[in-house]
């Protein structure tokens, strides 16, 4: 990479940091507001964003797959492709959520129950918010595909930034200045604000590609490939898919089995090593593509090695500010009552830092190989659930009638330990990769003599 390159690299992944920071902030802004609701509701309002997050698994693959294609076309005909997938893609998440009206018909009270709710609102405005965050991704990743970073940033601020202005209105008018009436700022209208949030975010990015496809483009005479888009896409979704997993499973299990009034608590300090991540988000975002163009073009770049070693400092200098600070990221966003989960803080950070890098790999991966490899990148999360499965009742039952914090370490010791496995299976993955690819480069540039004819 040449001082040039590492410049451009710096400066883009500088703003997409700046957007995502801003985000980031936004978001984190947004549990200020919400620590006002009971420690209950607001434990539920955590694990929705992470439920959100799982729900928009699916739409990862989309991303990557058109980021990927993008940024790999070279003709008319691979945009017009583009374009016909962005089309089958939105008829068929509409039909699909269509379909399954009658599942969330019938899910309504299981779902209520899991999140500690008798609010049928709160599952409606969690179903549409879940939609458009199946459609999202795919506007960013043709962004992304471009290297368009400048919109891409702004949309990625966008979803953070709306959802506080909203959250923040709904806290507004809840509330009635002279006192006469009690409070109404409830879980209800913070879904409300989030889900209207969601819908502002998918109008924008959608909005933002209009430069560079013209989507209203009569397409009936292009052949859509749709068989090689769904190869591709399943595999990716399962690839990107897994570090999100890995990143909020947690909140789930302790939101269906802990205290419902200690869930707030411990959702706070995961938020802040959540965190962690979405700082690591910007600089995959800048590497993924310039990966897969000097894949496609097959020229060799040190980016990936830039990037991990910029991660790896982001990592360590998380880990010592929670370390020698633990208490500062409590005090800034939530009140006294929260800072019982001080000793929670530097694990949760410790706990996220595998994942972290794992994240960078794992993109690797799917910027650099399209073979089915990448389904091995499921048997962590697999085994992480079972162990979930039976130890997170198994620790609740420690924190019955108090707040015990060493259950909650325990917890996060789980979470460390099933990132620390990703890390390992990821790094074994990008070194069978690597390896391939040299044997393939040996054989081309070597090929075996053609076999004689017999006489």
């Amino acid at each position: 990479m040449t001082e040039e390159s590492k410049t451009t690299f710096l400066r883009q992944s500088g703003w997409i940091a700046l957007a995502t920071a801003i985000g980031g902030a936004a978001s984190f802004a947004v549990h200020i507001i919400a620590k006002d609701l009971p420690k209950a509701e607001y434990g539920i309002f955590t694990t929705i964003l992470q439920i959100l997050n799982l729900m928009a698994i699916p739409a990862i693959g989309i991303q990557t797959v058109v980021s990927k294609k993008i940024a790999a076309a070279k003709t008319a005909e691979d945009n017009l492709q583009i374009l016909a997938a962005e089309k089958y893609y939105k008829k068929t998440a509409m039909a699909l959520c269509l379909a399954l009206i009658p599942i969330f018909v019938l899910t309504v009270q299981p779902i209520e129950q899991s999140l500690q709710t008798n609010n049928p609102g709160v599952v409606f405005t969690l179903y549409v918010s879940g939609f458009m965050a199946l459609l999202i991704p795919c506007g960013l990743g043709v962004l992304q595909g471009k290297q368009a970073f400048y919109w891409l940033g702004i949309g990625l601020a966008s979803l953070g930034v709306s959802r506080l202005t909203l959250i923040y209105l709904m806290h507004l008018f809840s509330y009635d200045p002279a006192q006469t009436v009690e409070p109404e700022f409830t879980i209800t209208r913070v879904m409300w604000a989030l889900m209207l949030s969601y819908a502002f975010t998918f109008y924008f990015v959608w909005k933002s590609t209009f430069e560079y496809f013209d989507w209203g483009k009569i397409i009936k005479k292009v052949k859509f490939d749709w068989k090689s888009w769904v190869s591709s896409i399943l595999p990716l979704s399962i690839g990107g898919g897994t570090v999100i997993y890995l990143m909020s499973v947690d909140m789930v299990f302790v939101q269906r089995y802990f205290d419902k009034d200690q869930t707030g608590l411990y959702a706070a300090a995961g938020m802040i090593g959540r965190a962690l991540i979405f700082f690591v988000g910007p600089m995959v975002a800048v590497m993924f593509p310039k990966l897969v163009k000097s894949h496609a073009e097959q020229k060799p770049t040190d980016v990936l090695r830039f990037t991990l070693l910029l991660t790896a400092c982001l990592c360590a200098a998380a880990i010592v500010l929670g370390v020698l600070v633990p208490d500062l990221p409590l005090r800034m966003i939530y009140d006294e009552s929260f800072l019982q989960v001080t000793a929670l803080v530097p694990w949760f950070i410790a706990a996220m830092t595998p994942l972290a890098l794992a994240a960078v790999l794992v993109n690797n991966i799917l910027a650099r190989c399209t073979t089915n490899s990448v389904y091995l990148l499921l048997a962590v999360p697999i085994i992480h659930t079972c162990v979930l499965c039976v130890a997170a009742p198994q620790i609740a039952n420690q924190t019955v009638g108090t707040f015990n914090v060493h259950a909650y370490i325990s917890m996060v010791q789980l979470i460390g330990m099933g990132n620390l496995f990703f890390l390992a299976s990821t790094v074994i993955l990008n070194w069978g990769v690597t390896r391939q690819e040299k044997l393939q480069t040996i054989m081309d540039e070597n090929p075996s003599p053609d076999v004689e004819e017999e006489h």
